[in-house]
């Protein structure tokens, strides 16, 4: 008897274990428009991009956040800046992640940021590829079970120190940090 109870909790357990529990993850894509604010460099440049990731249960998130600013450094010089983060979201769901609601939510990520300047008629020419960390929050409202918008605020900064002369004068590429505004799409 003491056998046949034996192999009766063990088909139990092996079964509760071997069950499949329905995901509960959601990926959210949201292309977005903003600007650059608040960096001795950065004079209001539009900043575009795309943030592309996943949450489980609306809470905790991963994400990879691509933006580029055309004209970054201003002062009639050909340049771009371009941020690839990866960053970690946690965010509070009154949606219950699958309908119409609000989710406010904090991030922060590491990655690289690039800043390339040309000044092709004197012929010079830099690019930079550094290090770089953001923090931030915003908030996400969802219209509907599959749309909805995004307005998010990140501080952005490179952590290495170049400590480089540049041809541009006052431009420092190794000491970037700003703020980016952003307003977006959010589809999942």
């Amino acid at each position: 008897m003491n056998g046949v109870k034996l192999r009766i909790v063990m088909v139990v357990v092996v079964g509760a274990v071997s069950m499949s529990v329905p995901a509960r993850a959601e990926t959210l894509l949201t292309p977005w428009l903003g600007a650059n604010t608040g960096g001795r460099d950065a004079p209001a440049a539009i900043d575009f991009g795309v943030t592309a990731g996943t949450t489980v249960a609306g809470v905790i998130g991963v994400d990879v956040d691509f933006g580029y600013s055309p004209d970054f450094f201003g002062n009639n010089l050909n340049s771009y800046l371009l941020t690839t983060m990866g960053n970690v979201t946690v965010g509070i769901p009154f949606d219950g992640t699958r309908r119409a609601g609000i989710r406010p939510y904090v991030t922060g990520g590491i990655g690289l940021i690039r800043a390339r300047i040309d000044r092709p008629l004197y012929g010079y020419s830099l690019a930079n590829n550094d290090f770089g960390v953001n923090v931030g929050g915003g908030l996400t409202a969802f219209l509907s079970g599959h749309v909805g918008v995004r307005a998010d605020l990140r501080y952005i900064r490179s952590v290495e120190d170049d400590n480089s002369t540049t041809p541009f004068g006052r431009i420092d590429v190794g000491r970037l940090h700003y703020w980016r505004t952003s307003f977006g799409v959010v589809l999942r």
